[in-house]
């Protein structure tokens, strides 16, 4: 054998010509460059259905390696060439430069591919071979060659096998000697960047939707992309329903699948297809109802094949579904073998699906079934799970149709349950009004035991949500068990979450453990997840703090091993641990994102995930970190205002009433903090939380009386009141007696808040309540058994780490506030409207009482204490 000295042409190397400019693969390129560039050679086989790209991918990339001399010698050919009349190792080496000697007759099969390594291997320079259509090889002794030359190919040859499937070889071999690489369809798919540069170059320029459907229709294959986008560009005009139209197959898609895809197929292999592309995915086992025989021996053909064909593991099955257009093309084959069959596979398909827990999917199936009764099955077992789980949109518009059907009276109380899963109070109220407005004795598709229990549970979460009192709604008193898990569960968490808001905390508990226990039982993560977080509630209306945080943090991991991490249970459950922290005075709080999350409501209005307490409990939270505390106070009155209108629920919202004055008090806003109790009184009337946000008022006015004469009733012989909140009251207690030169009475006011907060190690009362800190200070170890509990709270990084609120007069917060804009004193009375001399007297004043002497030093006070 010889070699010759020069490179073949461009020509004489057989790259294909095209009848497009190929769109550059620049991230595929670079990892083909990466596997030229490895030691030791490789083997790169590219298996992909027809106009996936991989020609024109392996030419374009070809090209450029000759041009940048990355490949000494390249050699591109069809594996198979019907007119030429030597062997594909014939032709090689002709492209290689090089000459292999005819072979005697009776030499081994293998004999010219041995040749042809021998004389690569002698060379120092790289090689490239691309055999493109490798699939066509079927010929044993080429065959036979091109295994021996992938297992012997040399250090500077880099083999690049093509086709539709792979070959007949020991791929096996190769594996083992870590040789080989795969690439498939997913590999070459066009990214939607990609496909958007292909769509410009047509003259058509996608909006975000019309690329994100462009790519569910398409998948990222090259050829129907083409196709589409030459499609989208002559109608410009109206490509909605040019879209649609590539769904609904076209006839130049039908025409490239049929005739380079499915015409190839065998008989039985396309009965297969067209029976199982009935359902979006399917499993093995439905296959096999679906299509009958063996549906695995099929399976396994088609992934031999390479068809378009993806798989993915969920809830311990493997799911399989076919490309979009493909398995559109079948689908329109199965309408030959008329109504009858369709209704057939999709009752079979549908009552599968229920059986494998996923009945979402089911449900398109029975709507296209003229006989209702499967339906209406399927709603009486299924409607409330699948409106738990979030379904309920989709499950009302696919409906919408039927007027009988969207008028039952269980169907209106599911629209409830969905408005309430979603925290859209006003719409779950207008659904009630319309149901409460129509005759108890209308027929229902639910039988009348199992409606009166939904409506029950719907009444008291409704109430429990929205703020309705109970005689309106519905009692929370025992209902009979159904003999439906899901109603059943749903039934007792609901009921019992409203025995825990009217007080009754044992009776509560009782019956969301037997929720919890039946959600277990039965599988529902949904309601497994509600029970719990009304169990972290029940805790926490009781004041047992530490254990509503360790049932908060437990559901959160529920909802993160459930994928349940944006429902409304999950952001109460979020609230619930971020407002223990608070309470308990961590200054570090994992504050999720999901509490300040918004939506868009149906009647235009801003709803959130979990209703607004979780909004007012992640500001709350926040507030001492805030850079801009008075911003902070804003959001937090506006979030409260929300709350106060949309959820007035009394326990619950007059519960944040102080925490929120406290808040408004230390950004020196008093004013806006009494018109907020004024209103949350107005809207709840008198709560002993209401009163106590008085309190905190009047001891920001300094009348030591009206705060005695406030907190008195709310001691411990007084009504009943929250822990926290009792602690707060004993501590105000405490100051208006040292206001009032009672020290013994102070003291013994301090030592009960400390008896009261020590058990749950409640600290947020000592940072709130002004001079509570230095009433520990001052009667330092002498607390008896609550002196170490003391000296953590002295301790604690906020304890001084702010001011007390100043007794700064309006206008000279005025003047501070405009102390960071750097405006002279003149420039800050023209914006007042009043005399320098009196700017300059206000600036004194402000020194002076936040115990300055400069306008830095005033600014940095002012910060650290929320004046700013």
């Amino acid at each position: 054998m010889t070699v010759s000295r020069h490179c073949p042409a461009p020509e004489a190397a057989g790259f294909p010509r095209f009848a497009f400019t190929p769109l550059p693969r620049t991230a595929l390129r670079a990892q083909l460059d990466d596997l030229a560039d490895a030691p030791g050679g490789a083997v790169l086989l590219i298996c992909c259905p027809v106009g996936s790209g991989k020609t024109v991918l392996l030419s374009e990339w070809a090209q450029h390696c000759r041009t940048r001399a990355r490949f000494r010698h390249t050699a591109w050919l069809p594996a198979e060439d019907p007119a030429a009349s030597t062997t594909l190792w014939q032709r090689l080496a002709s492209r290689l430069d090089l000459t292999v000697p005819p072979q005697p007759a009776l030499s081994a099969p293998v004999a010219e591919a041995e040749a042809l390594v021998a004389a690569i291997g002698r060379r120092r320079e790289r090689h490239l071979i691309v055999l493109d259509d490798a699939h066509l090889i079927t010929d044993p002794l080429t065959l036979a060659g091109l295994e021996h030359l992938l297992l012997r190919s040399p250090p500077n040859l880099l083999v690049v096998l093509s086709g539709r499937f792979e070959p007949p070889l020991r791929w096996h071999l190769l594996h083992m000697n870590a040789r080989l690489q795969r690439w498939g369809s997913d590999k070459l798919a066009f990214t939607p960047g990609e496909a958007a540069r292909l769509c410009r170059e047509h003259g058509c320029e996608l909006g975000a939707s019309e690329l994100a459907l462009l790519m569910d229709l398409t998948r990222g294959w090259a050829a129907m992309l083409r196709i589409a986008a030459i499609s989208l560009a002559a109608h410009a005009a109206d490509r909605s329903a040019a879209l649609t139209a590539l769904a609904r197959l076209p006839v130049s898609v039908s025409d490239l699948l049929a005739g380079e895809l499915i015409d190839a197929l065998t008989p039985e292999l396309r009965l297969f297809l067209t029976h199982t592309s009935v359902p979006v995915d399917f499993t093995e086992q439905l296959a096999a109802e679906l299509a009958g025989g063996d549906a695995g021996h099929w399976l396994r053909e088609l992934e031999r094949l390479h068809y378009p064909l993806t798989s993915i593991s969920r809830n311990g099955r493997v799911w399989y579904s076919y490309h979009p257009l493909p398995r559109a093309y079948f689908q329109a084959e199965l309408n030959r073998y008329g109504a009858p069959v369709d209704q057939e596979l999709r009752l079979r398909t549908a009552r599968y699906l229920e059986s494998a827990g996923e009945p979402a999917a089911a449900l398109p199936h029975l709507l296209a079934l003229p006989e209702q009764g499967p339906l209406l099955d399927f709603l009486r077992e299924h409607g409330l799970s699948l409106t738990l789980s979030g379904f309920g949109p989709k499950l009302f518009d696919a409906l919408a149709s039927s007027r009988a059907l969207s008028e039952d009276p269980y169907l209106l109380l599911l629209r409830i349950v969905d408005a309430l899963h979603r925290s859209d109070i006003p719409t779950a109220r207008a659904y009630f009004d319309a149901l409460r407005q129509r005759p108890d004795a209308q027929d229902s598709m639910l039988a009348a035991p199992a409606l009166t229990a939904l409506r029950t549970a719907v009444g008291c979460a409704l109430a429990t949500a929205g703020g309705l009192p109970a005689r309106e709604i519905g009692s929370p008193e025992p209902v009979p068990a159904t003999g439906r898990a899901d109603l059943d569960c749903y039934t007792a968490i609901e009921t019992a979450t409203a025995l825990l808001v009217h007080g009754d905390r044992a009776g509560g508990e009782e019956r969301l453990r037997l929720g919890l226990a039946t959600a277990e039982v039965h599988d529902h993560p949904q309601l497994r997840l509600r029970a719990l977080v009304r169990l972290g509630m029940s805790a926490g209306l009781g004041g047992a703090l530490s254990t509503m945080r360790r049932r908060a943090e437990y559901a959160l991991e529920l909802a993160q091993s459930q994928r349940l991490t944006a429902t409304a249970e999950a952001a109460q459950a979020g609230a619930m641990a971020a407002f223990g922290a608070y309470l308990q005075g961590e200054t570090e709080l994992d504050r999720p994102e999901v509490l300040r999350a918004e939506r868009i409501l149906r009647d235009g209005s801003i709803g959130v995930p979990g209703g607004w307490h979780t909004r007012v409990i992640a500001t709350l939270a926040s507030f001492d970190d805030a850079a801009d505390k008075i911003t902070a106070a804003d959001r937090l009155r506006a979030d409260y205002a929300r709350m106060l209108d949309g959820d007035p629920f009394a326990s619950a919202t007059g519960g944040l009433l102080p925490f929120v004055v406290w808040a408004l008090l230390r950004v020196r806003e008093p004013y806006e903090a009494q018109l907020l109790v004024e209103r949350t009184r107005t809207v709840l009337g008198e709560h002993p939380e209401i009163r106590l946000a008085r309190a905190a008022l009047a001891g920001d006015a300094r009348r030591a009386r009206a705060v005695a004469d406030l907190v008195e009733p709310l001691l411990d012989d007084g009504p009943a009141l929250h822990e926290v909140h009792r602690v707060t009251a004993w501590l105000l207690h405490a100051g208006a007696q040292v206001d009032l030169d009672n020290t013994a009475g102070a003291h013994e006011s301090v030592q009960h808040a400390l008896r009261h907060a020590a058990p749950e190690r409640i600290v947020r009362p000592f940072l709130d309540v002004p001079g509570a800190i230095a009433l520990l200070d001052r009667f330092v170890g002498s607390f008896g058994h609550c002196d170490a509990f003391a000296v953590e709270v002295r301790r604690h990084p906020l304890a001084h780490n702010r001011s007390q609120p100043s007794s700064l007069t309006g206008t000279e917060l005025m003047v501070l506030r405009r102390l960071p804009s750097g405006r002279t004193s003149q420039e800050i009375a023209d914006d007042l409207g009043i005399s320098i001399n009196t700017v300059k007297t206000h600036l004194r004043g402000i020194y002076s009482k936040l115990g300055t002497g400069s306008r830095t030093e005033a600014l940095t006070v002012a910060r650290r204490g929320g004046l700013l």
